[in-house]
């Protein structure tokens, strides 16, 4: 779940992208995990569901594995539209929390690497022939 404030508008990046609506301090949460909002979808749950739900997961949902379990997770709001950068504005910090890695500004697209929480995810993109962000 966002805890700042953004909106979507096109990116530059890829497709949309999640911007800041507010000034964002350095080390200030951005985004945590809170299945009020976000979900966590079984990985072995993945066959029973319809090709374009799969597809939906698979393009805004990343894996994650909890007590060796693996699932897809999906943020419930605006963040699922965050792009991928190799200089991340947002940092993966663990335990589900994710914070700004310096002062944002607003207006500025909200970015962070996806290879810091889905190590599986670039490579599972170009494995598709979608386009990747870089």
């Amino acid at each position: 779940m966002l805890l700042v404030r953004a909106h979507l508008k096109s990116s530059e990046i890829h497709g949309l992208g999640c911007f800041a609506a507010e000034p964002i301090a350095r080390g200030q949460r951005v985004w945590t995990f809170d299945d009020r909002i976000d979900v966590r979808v079984p990985v072995e749950e993945l066959p029973n569901l319809p090709g374009p739900a799969r597809d939906f997961l698979d393009m805004y949902g990343y894996e994650e594995v909890l007590d060796g379990r693996a699932y897809i997770v999906l943020a419930g709001d605006h963040a699922k539209h965050m792009n991928h950068s190799d200089a991340p504005n947002v940092l993966e910090v663990g335990n589900g929390d994710e914070i700004a890695g310096r002062d944002i500004q607003p207006g500025e697209e909200l970015t962070c690497d996806y290879n810091a929480f889905d190590p599986k995810s670039i490579a599972r993109f170009r494995g598709a022939g979608s386009a990747v962000p870089d």
